[in-house]
């Protein structure tokens, strides 16, 4: 991965690195743009299980409980 310098909003990123529980700059903005990822993600899914038909949900639900 190649190195990247951008001017980064020092309250902002101090902030994240106590959500995040990271130390370094570096962590925290990585784990920040994994977050970002893992967000967007789990919305996608969420509103594409909410797309699906109720009955169908129900279907598969039960038959991956057996």
């Amino acid at each position: 991965m190649g190195k990247t310098v951008e001017n980064v909003d020092e309250l902002n990123l101090s902030e994240a690195q106590k959500l995040l529980g990271t130390t370094s700059n570096r962590d925290t903005v990585n784990a920040a743009l994994r977050e970002v990822v893992r967000q967007k993600l789990a919305i996608e899914f969420i509103e594409y299980m909410r797309s699906r038909d109720p009955e169908e949900l129900e279907k598969l639900r039960s038959e991956a409980w057996r």
